[in-house]
């Protein structure tokens, strides 16, 4: 959380309030630590955000180390998180609508498109184990994903 404010009271440095934008997330930043862990959303994020995924969010995280590291066709648990698509391995999902739930938890509805069929799909996506993992429950099915390195 310290993390977090520091990075925000950074981005503050120098720009006069009225230019720092109303998009808080925005301003936060990527804040990957390098022992890969996450810092966590500012509490004051808990509200709802629209459709674009908080930065902690962002990235490539694999269910498996394989995955991150495959090549394409063998890594089929990888999913990438942009601030506005999902992609997976044969599926993009549009983020259509992103509800913060708690520092640690966000809720997504999300648009897929897979081989010509689409549908709309909510799930919640968590980071668990002290931010090193990030869990997407899909059809009652927790998945557990980690953060691919750079």
């Amino acid at each position: 959380m310290f993390v977090a404010f520091a990075a925000l009271t950074l981005a503050a440095c120098g720009t006069p309030s009225g230019e720092m934008g109303n998009n808080v997330m925005e301003e936060v930043g990527n804040i990957v630590a390098a022992d890969n862990t996450v810092a966590m959303l500012p509490a004051e994020l808990t509200t709802t955000a629209g459709n674009r995924m908080p930065q902690p969010f962002v990235g490539r995280w694999g269910l498996t180390s394989e995955d991150c590291t495959g090549t394409a066709g063998n890594n089929k648990g990888l999913m990438v998180i942009a601030p506005d698509l999902i992609s997976f391995y044969e599926a993009r999902a549009a983020v259509r609508d992103l509800q913060v739930i708690s520092p640690t938890e966000v809720r997504v509805t999300l648009a897929l498109t897979r081989e010509g069929q689409d549908w709309t799909q909510e799930t919640p996506l968590k980071f668990e184990e002290g931010g090193t993992k990030l869990s997407r429950l899909v059809d009652g099915r927790k998945l557990q994903y980690g953060r691919c390195g750079a």
